[in-house]
């Protein structure tokens, strides 16, 4: 049973058509105990049943009813009674009872920003907990793990927790290519470099990421990144450069998510971000595709020459066929998949190749596409934001004439 008191943390869901998973998000994150909590769906603009099936969650009467006596109970029995901390019965909700969610709509999308920016400020600014965990629609969160998490954080100092989840994989492009994408990151955002204070190194998973109410306001919450399509690490890079502390793990014992389900859903989400996290790309991408040439072409030499009678080539050969994969298995089971995706990320070197070299000409040239809605490319923003600023400037210049406005 959740206990009664004070609201300690807001869990913040940002949606859009998200039907096929939202249900079981919410059905684990109401599942939690141990520790205060409300839950905050933000619609963003969702075209399917994304809404109803939030709204399903909430009690009959909607959001922000009166205390049921049951509550004005619990409240006497905590010494909370009028004390403004308890504005309605989602601040004191059993475990299962569904009267803890609050479903609103995300505002009109502010020019330059993302929609999951813009969905994530609409929920922060109605939450009431000490602590905010923004969370994907499409994850699990497994039993007692939110309390955990807190209790985690506090144990570490951080005023921003993030775990990388579990990932759920079940087709062949997910088992290929998600292994060799989590290698990569765990090769870049060492974990034990991110937690350390005197590392410049910042990074976050935003399918979970815990952050005290007291930091996010402090760096200035989702407005201080309101364009950044990879807003997880720039919310990590704000909260490090702040000087407060960052905890960032693999989280397989608290949560799990299941990212693409097709091919087409995985090339548009990591086109989006893949040039991000590796600002490199390019010659990462030739470098992983060599990696593959090279193990299939000297695996494929030395079974020619075993077939050709060649026995010292087909040793030599097979020698370094051993050595470069025992490489790229050391590599890839950092990223914690099964060992069937271990074996099929081979093939998904090259197209992990394909989808950097895809993401990086999109942040050169024609923006992104994600969930719906196009995103400028960087080169784009900045001629835009310079066309802006030379209007701005322009019009500032021109003495202004009363009843007439200085554009004009």
């Amino acid at each position: 049973m959740t206990g009664c008191g004070n609201l300690l943390v807001s869990v913040i869901v940002p949606a859009r058509n998200e039907e096929d998973c939202l249900a079981l998000c919410l059905d684990s994150l109401f599942a939690q105990t141990g520790i205060h909590f409300e839950i905050i769906v933000v619609d963003d603009a969702s075209t399917d049943r994304t809404a109803e099936i939030a709204r399903s969650f909430a009690n009959e009467n909607g959001k922000g009813t009166a205390p049921s006596r049951a509550d004005l109970e619990c409240q006497e029995l905590n010494g909370t009674t009028g004390s403004g901390a308890l504005p309605n019965t989602n601040s004191c909700r059993r475990s299962g009872d569904r009267r803890g969610i609050q479903l609103v709509s995300a505002p009109p999308l502010p020019e330059n920003w993302t929609g999951k920016n813009n969905a994530m400020s609409a929920g922060a600014k109605i939450a009431k907990g000490k602590w905010l965990l923004f969370t994907d629609a499409d994850t699990v969160h497994k039993p007692g793990s939110l309390s955990r998490a807190v209790a985690e954080a506090e144990q570490h100092e951080a005023a921003l927790l993030s775990y990388s989840p579990e990932q759920e994989v079940h087709t062949f492009w997910e088992k290929a290519v998600m292994p060799v994408i989590f290698a990569e990151l765990a090769i870049t955002y060492p974990p034990q470099a991110v937690n350390d204070p005197t590392s410049p190194i910042a990074a976050a998973n935003g399918q979970y990421l815990l952050i005290s109410r007291e930091a996010y306001d402090t760096i200035g919450g989702h407005t201080k990144i309101a364009g950044d399509l990879l807003e997880d690490v720039a919310m990590a890079r704000l909260v490090k450069s702040s000087g407060r502390k960052i905890f960032f793990r693999y989280g397989g014992d608290a949560v799990r998510t299941r990212m693409y389900r097709s091919w087409a859903q995985m090339k548009e989400g990591w086109t989006k971000n893949l040039a991000l996290l590796f600002p490199r790309s390019r010659a990462l991408a030739f470098l992983r595709m060599s990696e593959f040439l090279l193990i299939v072409g000297n695996l494929s030499a030395a079974i020619w020459a075993k077939l050709s009678g060649r026995p010292n080539l087909a040793l030599q050969t097979a020698l370094l066929t051993i050595i470069l994969s025992g490489w790229f298995w050391m590599r890839i089971r950092k990223a914690h998949f099964p060992g069937v995706s271990n074996l099929l990320a081979i093939v998904g070197l090259p197209l992990f190749g394909y989808l950097l070299l895809r993401s990086d000409a999109g942040r050169r040239s024609r923006g992104v596409v994600w969930k719906d809605r196009e995103y400028a490319s960087a080169s784009k923003r900045e001629t835009v934001g310079a066309a802006k600023d030379l209007y701005q400037g322009t019009a500032s210049a021109v003495p202004k004439k009363q009843g007439m406005s200085p554009g004009l």
